[in-house]
């Protein structure tokens, strides 16, 4: 009489939902798939959200997480839980978009239609102030346009934080730079992105009211 405990495909105990990432790689990396489509289900979205954001693009978010799956489904023999699985993960993605986006400004120089810009919709609450007014209305290109503006650093500093929720020390090992680098490239990014989107937003308001 069967027992009623079920097993996977492979022959081995199901694997448990609360299971931890790290333990998780290990299983992949012999070769277990149900393990590795659980590491999917939990982390596709946050792949997806984070390379919407750097690409604008939905088609290129999709293209960039499914290969960032595919990529840690390859170096899963090579990971060593040294650290949070999280932060391995965000260092995956974002050496991809980031390589990836490269090409793309490349492309973009030589006159090729490209995407480089995340889409900042989260940044402001819904006040008055004019970058809350361009996120309110939608203006996706004005806020595509300022955030490319930023240097590298400072827009992937600023969306880890902002949109993945990363601490302050997951997020400078994830970008191999120390504390005081994090806190300074926010602190710009957050600044120079309010400023630039108060001035931009100001001067179409003021426009549309002559």
């Amino acid at each position: 009489m069967s027992s009623g405990r079920r097993c996977s495909s492979s022959g081995r105990t199901p694997i448990s939902a609360v299971q931890k990432d790290e333990r998780l790689m290990e299983l992949v990396a012999q070769g277990d798939l149900d393990a590795f489509r659980l590491l999917m289900e939990r982390w596709e979205g946050a792949a997806k959200r984070y390379a919407y954001r750097v690409f604008g693009d939905y088609q290129a978010a999709e293209d960039a997480a499914q290969e960032t799956f595919v990529r840690l489904y390859k170096a899963a023999g090579r990971y060593q839980p040294t650290a949070k699985f999280s932060t391995y993960f965000y260092t995956v993605l974002g050496n991809l978009c980031r390589d990836r986006l490269r090409a793309a400004k490349r492309r973009a120089a030589h006159g090729e239609v490209t995407h480089d810009a995340f889409v900042l919709d989260e940044l402001v609450s819904g006040t008055r102030d004019p970058l809350a007014h361009a996120v309110a209305h939608e203006d996706r290109q004005l806020v595509r346009r300022v955030v490319a503006e930023l240097p590298e650093n400072l827009m992937r500093a600023v969306s880890l934080r902002e949109f993945e929720g990363l601490t302050y020390q997951e997020i400078a090992d994830v970008m191999g730079a120390n504390l005081g680098e994090v806190k300074t490239w926010i602190h710009r990014g957050r600044k120079r992105l309010a400023e630039k989107l108060r001035s931009a937003v100001g001067d179409e308001l003021e426009a549309q009211e002559r």
